[in-house]
């Protein structure tokens, strides 16, 4: 047994198995972090995982954690209009908020309960300070809880102590592609710290005037974000240390308008953590964490001239009681869902009718305001994780959770709201012998509204050497409703009304409540795969395939809309299929990488939802390509190539898009006795105009280009 803490990070065991006694080539198998909470050659983890380190990162150029993302297989990244954000899933999902696996950044969640959503965008991560992002793609619910649902994102930054050098950059492209970057760090003795900066700002994609989703004026999509980040590290003891970690953003960015004349959201986030780590034997540590955010979204919406009558008091009173009734009578059709044996609702109709059926010009009497629809959100997260390697052959993680959410939004939840979560988790890795490595854990979470929700896991790695191996995986993963699902109470209100309209009040007639009654919803998962590195040719080849069935239970879809009816669960969705990546990495330090997903979607919607309703981004056959080369005169190039084929099409009957991109990133490093400076191109290139969603827009370049420069010293 043995520490490894070089690679480490924060709510991740130390411990790991030596083996070296096995085979002479041990310091040379590559090893992973996230599956099980554990430093383990990538042979003999519980599940398939993608690695994108440092250095392929840097080689790539890409400056956004989501965009990283189209080089693991299965994964989707799209964007989506209608929150002018980027949407990404894991084999297929809702386009629009999707929740279907777990952000970390060193271990704390980047999942904002208030929206129930990631913010891609707002990450406070610059890809400078990474040090490896691994991707478990599959359950892994068991270490992670609820949000770890399909798949798991780990973003793992440097220790300030690995951090040596300051460092500035500066990127500048077409679309008002602007990124800049610095970093300082520092130590005294046992105590290191980074801190590092990062500011974007982009039109991201063309101007849009799609009468579809309300632009009367080309719709504004700028992006513009900031972000401090520092990190410390302190060696208290040769058993003890203690790291932090503090985080300052400030967003901004507009969003289609709807109703509009203006809408953008503003945002402010920070985070603080602190973990403290205590190895109490060489087989035995523990492992204490705290992780607190607060997060501000303040979203302004203009309206100007929309029709007085769908802020009437009495529409509104109709819609609380017979919401099918009030589209009826806003859509000038006849009252077919009115229910006559109810009173309230004929005199309610009576009073409407006769208000507007003599003079139906007074309903489309303008009203102007502004809109606000703002949540202010605190999360404290707090666990105690206790390993011990009970022999040289079996470690058990283990560990208690408790997570506090408190939202304060009298737009979407009526005014205040809390909610509590307890979880206990276990996970036993087990080295039978040298050629089994077996692995079983267990996740119980229990949430304050008496919902709770059980995953597990089972797994077996036959090792054909210590590089090479067969897996076999069973989970069991739940994803509990989250609070926007579960408790929304959405209403519009306007401030500063103005209005002629002796009818018109302030609230908007429609508004959605969530049910309070949903269960959660369950994934079983099973797994096949296959994983070796080895030697070939002039160079290495690694390579990781399988072939999964995955089937999804109790779906929850809930499109975030404040005319929607309700949350449909008891959806089904069955994605069976094969996927797959490659690297082969030659002796002159050339690589090719390649990525494929194969897919097939079975969906079984509740009635009044469709099959691209649950699974809007989603694409059977997608896969990517990319070869970094080293010239002389340090002179690098990688070229990439995204291929996704029929996306959106889940049926054979429907229509599909294709989407290909070739990317290419060229830089030079200039290196002194001092300084190492860098001095980059990159180009992309679209060869087809879809933009693999409904109601979006493709970029308004074909050709893109960004110039960047930076110098570490």
């Amino acid at each position: 047994m043995h520490v490894t803490a070089d690679d480490n990070p924060d709510n991740f065991s130390s411990l790991s198995w030596d083996a070296s006694s096995w085979d002479a080539s041990a310091a040379d198998i590559p090893h992973v972090l996230t599956p099980a909470r554990l430093h383990q050659a990538t042979a003999e983890v519980p599940g398939s995982v993608t690695v994108l380190d440092a250095d392929f990162i840097k080689r790539t150029g890409v400056k956004r954690i989501s965009q990283l993302l189209r080089y693991v297989p299965g994964m989707l990244v799209a964007h989506d209009i209608r929150d002018n954000s980027d949407a990404v899933v894991y084999h297929g999902g809702p386009s629009i908020l999707p929740k279907s696996f777990q952000v970390l950044i060193d271990g704390r969640a980047q999942y904002l309960a208030g929206l129930a959503a990631v913010s891609w965008e707002d990450l406070p991560v610059a890809v400078e300070d990474i040090q490896r992002i691994e991707v478990v793609r599959g359950p892994a619910a068991t270490s992670f809880g609820t949000n770890a649902y399909q798949a798991v994102i780990n973003i793992i930054t440097n220790y300030p102590q690995d951090a040596f050098d300051d460092q500035i950059g500066v990127q500048q492209g077409n679309n008002r592609d602007t990124y800049l970057y610095a970093r300082t760090t520092g130590d005294q003795g046992i105590h290191h710290w980074r801190l590092s900066a990062k500011a974007y700002s982009t039109e991201h994609l063309r101007d849009s005037d799609d009468t579809s989703i309300g632009c009367t004026t080309p719709c504004d999509d700028n992006r513009d974000f900031a972000a401090v980040m520092l990190n410390t590290s302190h060696q208290l003891s040769d058993a003890q240390s203690l790291n932090t970690a503090f985080t300052m953003t400030n967003a901004y960015r507009d969003v289609p308008d709807y109703e509009f004349t203006s809408n953008h959201v503003e945002s402010n986030q920070f985070e603080a953590s602190v973990v403290y780590d205590h190895d109490l034997s060489d087989l035995h540590e523990l492992k204490v964490s705290v992780h607190a955010t607060r997060f501000e979204r303040r979203q302004h919406g203009v309206l100007e001239s929309g029709p007085s009558g769908f802020f009437d008091p009495l529409l509104r009173q109709l819609d609380e009681v017979n919401p099918e009734a009030a589209d009826q009578f806003v859509q000038g059709e006849s009252l077919t869902a009115l229910d006559t044996t109810n009173p309230e609702e004929l005199t309610l109709a009576q009073q409407l009718l006769t208000r507007y059926g003599a003079d139906p010009a007074a309903f489309f009497i303008p009203i102007s305001g502004d809109v606000h629809a703002d949540t202010n959100e605190r999360r404290i997260d707090l666990e105690i994780q206790d390993t011990v390697a009970f022999a040289d052959n079996l470690i058990m993680i283990s560990g208690l959770g408790y997570r506090r959410e408190q939202i304060y939004s009298k737009p979407f939840y009526g005014g205040y709201i809390d909610s509590d979560q307890l979880r206990g988790f276990g996970n036993i890795n087990w080295r039978a012998s040298n050629r089994w490595a077996l692995h079983s854990g267990v996740m119980y979470e229990y949430e304050e509204d008496g919902t709770d929700v059980w995953s597990g896991k089972l797994a077996a790695n036959y090792l054909i050497s210590p590089v090479e191996s067969v897996r076999l995986v069973f989970s069991r993963a739940g994803r509990t409703p989250d609070i926007l699902e579960q408790r929304a109470d959405w209403i519009y209100v306007v401030d500063n009304a103005e209005t002629e309209s002796r009818y018109a009040g302030v609230e908007y007639y429609d508004g959605f409540k969530g049910p309070g009654n949903l269960k959660p919803q369950i994934i079983h998962s099973v797994e096949l795969g296959y994983f070796a590195s080895k030697p070939f040719w002039k160079g290495n080849i690694e390579w990781d395939v399988k072939l999964f069935r995955e089937e999804l239970n109790n779906v929850i879809y809930h499109y975030p809309s404040i005319r929607l009816d309700t949350v449909n669960d008891g959806n089904e969705i069955v994605y069976t299929g094969a996927e797959g990546q490659l690297t082969f990495t030659t002796r002159s330090a050339a690589e090719f990488r390649l990525t494929s997903a194969w897919l097939r979607a079975e969906v079984d919607p509740t009635e009044d939802l469709s099959d691209s309703d649950l699974v809007a981004l989603y694409s059977p056959r997608s896969h990517s390509a990319s070869w970094f080369q080293p010239w002389p005169a340090q002179i690098f190039t990688h070229l990439s190539a995204f291929v996704i084929e029929d996306g959106r099409r889940v049926n054979r009957g429907d229509d599909g898009d294709d989407l290909h991109t070739l990317e290419l990133n060229i830089y030079r490093d200039f290196a002194s006795a001092e300084t190492t400076t860098r001095l980059g191109f990159r180009a992309q290139r679209d060869f087809t105009s879809n933009t693999f969603k409904p109601d979006s827009e493709p970029y308004e370049q074909a050709v893109r280009v960004q110039l960047s420069a930076s110098v570490a010293f």
